[in-house]
């Protein structure tokens, strides 16, 4: 399997780096964790003294708005996955989905202020790529009934078979996500700048840490940026 970032992402955002790791055996991910990593996220937001009323003021928030912008997307209608999970966060609905795989890497997501995702590998048809949306592609997000028709020019993830998450992070789609059935997996962090690239680096850190723990496989782990576009991982 291939993982790219194709050129045009960066003829928008040169500095981006997307940040990954592969897994196998996440089968036996222990849901005991999820209790642990909740806890530090809700004392991580805290800590920051970000509130509902101050949050667009936020670097993180501010970085990603203006990254929808750049590529055509109303920020305020369709937001980044980091701005989604904090503003729940913060009028303390923290996600608790039954997937403990899944609630992990939102968990790190707050606590290192990157958006993450997640995709079933035994699921990706083909290659992963990140690109820009071509004219008029369908996109079925986790629990739409109808297809998104996206513009042209819109960062996403693709696979061999279509968008697998469209606006870089905002929505994952329905094929490629986990299930308790989940055993082989890829973990993305994202960055759109240099000022979050070591944050979402740190985020991965914690997420690969927290996984390996439970006795899952790493694969690979590897950073995609302008110097380092492409990156093979044999399954």
């Amino acid at each position: 399997m291939i993982i790219r970032c194709n050129e045009e992402l960066f003829e928008l955002f040169p500095a981006a780096s997307v940040h990954g790791v592969v897994f196998e055996g996440v089968a036996e991910f222990d849901p005991a964790l999820g209790t642990l990593w909740k806890q530090k996220a809700i004392q991580s937001v805290r800590s920051t003294g970000i509130t509902s009323e101050s949050i667009l003021d936020s670097s993180a928030v501010k970085e990603w708005r203006h990254a929808f912008q750049k590529f055509g997307v109303k920020p305020s209608k369709h937001r980044s996955s980091i701005e989604q999970l904090y503003r729940r966060a913060l009028k303390q609905e923290i996600i608790e989905t039954s997937l403990p795989l899944v609630n992990l890497y939102c968990y790190i997501s707050l606590i290192e202020m990157v958006p993450m995702g997640a995709y079933d590998l035994d699921k990706v048809e083909g290659d992963i790529a990140i690109r820009l949306s071509k004219a008029n592609e369908a996109f079925v997000g986790i629990g739409d009934v109808s297809a998104l028709i996206s513009n042209q020019g819109v960062v996403v993830y693709s696979d061999d078979s279509g968008i697998i998450c469209w606006a870089w992070n905002h929505r994952d789609a329905a094929r490629t996500s986990l299930s308790p059935k989940t055993n082989k997996v890829i973990f993305f962090a994202d960055s759109a700048s240099h000022e979050s690239e070591s944050r979402a680096d740190s985020a991965l850190t914690l997420l690969a840490d927290a996984v390996s723990a439970t006795g899952a496989i790493q694969v690979k782990r590897f950073v995609l940026n302008r110097a380092t576009p492409i990156v093979t991982i044999n399954l």
